[in-house]
């Protein structure tokens, strides 16, 4: 039963990985205060468990007719995190994308949720399979996402704010980012495994 909640840290490695959604959590805490930011995450746990239904929807009605597409889309997905771990190593666009979204509205973090690749990576590479069993399963897993989710979320308000107002010298942006790819690739072993 304990390797079946090993997911856990992969959830955790996935949603501190450096993307949109972050990096737009980020520059809200810094232009509005980690507060204001706070009622974004709402929006953010919204987008994701729509992009991970719907993903876990479209391969449960693919399953009969192409069986070979839950394959596919596991092979996409670990080619997904080893390609965003090394791209990671070497980009930092944390401040480009903060002087671009100076002014955040809420429909903007939910569609750049929505369309955020990691929602394919937990429907099909992450949440254990007896995650869509049942209703009670469901939740319990989306459940356990939501307690990931809200740490994680802060993490990047109160770290990427500190990053971005530069007033951070241990922590900057290269080194958050390289931190975060080596977490994800340590994280992402057993899933990249379990599938070969």
């Amino acid at each position: 039963m304990v390797e079946s909640w090993l997911y856990i840290f992969a959830v955790f490695a996935v949603l501190l990985i450096p993307g949109p959604t972050n990096a737009l959590l980020a520059s809200a805490a810094h232009h509005h205060g980690v507060l204001k930011a706070f009622y974004f995450v709402p929006l953010e746990l919204l987008g994701y468990i729509y992009g991970i239904s719907i993903w876990a929807l479209l391969v449960h009605l693919t399953l009969p007719i192409w069986p070979m597409l839950i394959h596919i889309l596991h092979l996409v997905s670990a080619v997904y995190v080893i390609w965003m771990a090394f791209h990671l190593w070497k980009a930092s666009h944390l401040k480009q994308l903060s002087q671009k979204n100076i002014r955040m509205s809420r429909s903007h973090l939910f569609k750049s949720t929505l369309k955020n690749p990691k929602s394919i990576l937990f429907a099909v590479g992450i949440f254990p399979a007896w995650t869509w069993d049942s209703f009670q399963n469901y939740f319990l897993v989306l459940g356990v996402f939501t307690l990931c989710l809200i740490p994680c979320a802060l993490f990047w308000m109160y770290f990427g704010r500190k990053v971005l107002a530069g007033n951070q010298t241990v922590v900057n942006a290269d080194r958050l980012y390289k931190g975060s790819a080596m977490l994800l690739m340590l994280s992402m072993l057993p899933v990249i495994i379990g599938f070969f």
